[in-house]
């Protein structure tokens, strides 16, 4: 791995060996993982029909703008939320305890998803979706570090199982909450709060702290962690591409299936968990290849480019085509499967077994800024939505330039092992030369 000296890799040895198996614990965390991803999917399928049981009547409809705005509110404060992340890494390094938050945080969002159907107006609502949030990202930042904590030698193999899990919780979330919506616009909510009641109980009664780690850095050391080893910053940049992405689908196309293709909330659930489904099937074989011949940076680099154009052109080419659009989604699916896998690889190939958590949280908080940037299309161009599309195409290819012109500067690709193809050689001078001019 990247920077290791001797005495960390005898720490990462303690791990896990050279060709174990996978440690059972990673197993654990990626079944905890699935039920708290599960928990929040569920409820992106009704956001029309929940906004209008508590705050509609009669009398005072609520108008298309007003549920864009109210939607798009909803999804930026619970991702605004995750920023706290950044303060978990810290405490939990100097600790040596992942546990405890993620009980703190399951209990937490079990309370607050309790109190959504009793919002007196939308202030409050958002208020509780603060903390939802928060408590939320506790347990799931938890759970990833847990992951890099178990992985060992194994990192990618590990990352991939787990990302297997969280793809299947995102497909089927979002499938499911549109199917339960039909019975009762409450009822995903509540099947929420059960999902989250089983990440509460096997962190209580099964998942064990690691035993191994054994060096716990300051809060000082953690907090500068990215100016003293600012290679965590690509991983990082490569995960804003990521979750810009993946926000801005999980806010848009909701109201997207909602107001221009009109579709029943088990729809919307259906064909947007259709785009997990390549995500899910390409996550272990490109952990694979990206452990070997592909290595980190080319699935992730062509997988960020699929997702941009794609992005681009879907709200101009799709227009009306609900078979268009699923096609555009599918395609963005096998593009995700591209990039999840290899880019948490690339961060366990950079950090050391002390640094993880603070590491992660590092990593997440890139990513959470471009989830909080998905939702905020939705206010800004509210119908536009081939616009909002447009814009947020060009803004991944964007900072994918950006990224790859920080891991050169970084000297990420040589420290990996990663040689430029020549045409790309020439393709990054042209670019260095218009950049510079």
């Amino acid at each position: 791995m990247i920077g290791k000296n001797s005495k960390d890799q005898g720490l990462t040895s303690q791990i896990q060996p050279q060709g174990e198996k996978i440690h059972r614990m990673v197993y654990l965390v990626s079944v905890m993982t699935f039920f708290s991803i599960l928990a929040p999917a569920l409820l992106h399928s009704n956001d029309k029909e929940l906004f209008t049981a508590l705050f509609s009547s009669p009398i005072n409809p609520l108008s298309e703008l007003t549920i864009i705005k109210y939607s798009s509110l909803y999804d930026s404060i619970y991702y605004v939320a995750f920023i706290v992340g950044l303060i978990i890494g810290p405490f939990s390094d100097k600790k040596g305890k992942r546990k405890v938050f993620i009980i703190i945080g399951s209990f937490g969002f079990l309370l607050f998803s309790t109190l959504f159907r009793f919002s007196p107006n939308f202030q409050i609502l958002l208020l509780f979706r603060l903390f939802q949030g928060i408590s939320h990202i506790l347990v799931w930042q938890t759970l990833m570090v847990l992951v890099y904590d178990y992985s060992g030698s194994n990192v990618a193999k590990s990352v991939s199982i787990n990302t297997i899990f969280m793809g299947m919780a995102m497909g089927s979330g979002t499938m499911l909450g549109g199917f339960l919506a039909n019975f009762g616009t409450y009822v995903p909510i509540y099947v929420s709060i059960g999902s989250y009641s089983i990440v509460f109980l096997l962190a209580i009664l099964i998942l064990k702290d690691p035993k191994f780690v054994q060096q716990h850095p300051t809060i000082k050391q953690s907090i500068f962690l990215a100016k003293e080893k600012p290679h965590i910053l690509v991983p990082a940049l490569f995960n804003f591409i990521d979750r810009l992405h993946m926000g801005f689908l999980i806010a848009l196309i909701p109201l997207y299936l909602t107001f221009v293709i009109p579709l029943e909330p088990s729809m919307r659930g259906m064909i947007f968990g259709l785009s997990a489904i390549p995500s899910i099937i390409l996550s272990y074989p490109v952990g694979r290849k990206s452990d070997g011949p592909w290595g980190r940076i080319k699935p992730l680099a062509l997988g960020s480019i699929i997702y941009g154009v794609l992005l681009s052109l879907t709200g101009i080419v799709a227009q009306d085509s609900l078979v268009i659009f699923i096609i555009f989604l599918m395609f963005q699916g096998c593009a995700q499967g591209l990039t999840m896998t290899p880019n948490n690889s690339l961060l366990g190939d950079i950090i050391e077994p002390e640094h993880n958590a603070m590491a992660v949280s590092i990593f997440n908080f890139f990513g959470n800024i471009g989830m909080i940037l998905g939702p905020i299309f939705g206010l800004i161009f509210g119908r536009n939505y081939s616009m909002a599309f447009l814009v947020a195409g060009i803004i991944e290819i964007l900072s994918l330039i950006f990224n790859i012109f920080l891991a050169r500067k970084l000297k990420v690709m040589e420290k990996i092992g990663f040689q430029f193809p020549t045409v790309a050689k020439k393709v990054y001078h042209f670019l260095k030369g218009i950049v510079k001019k």
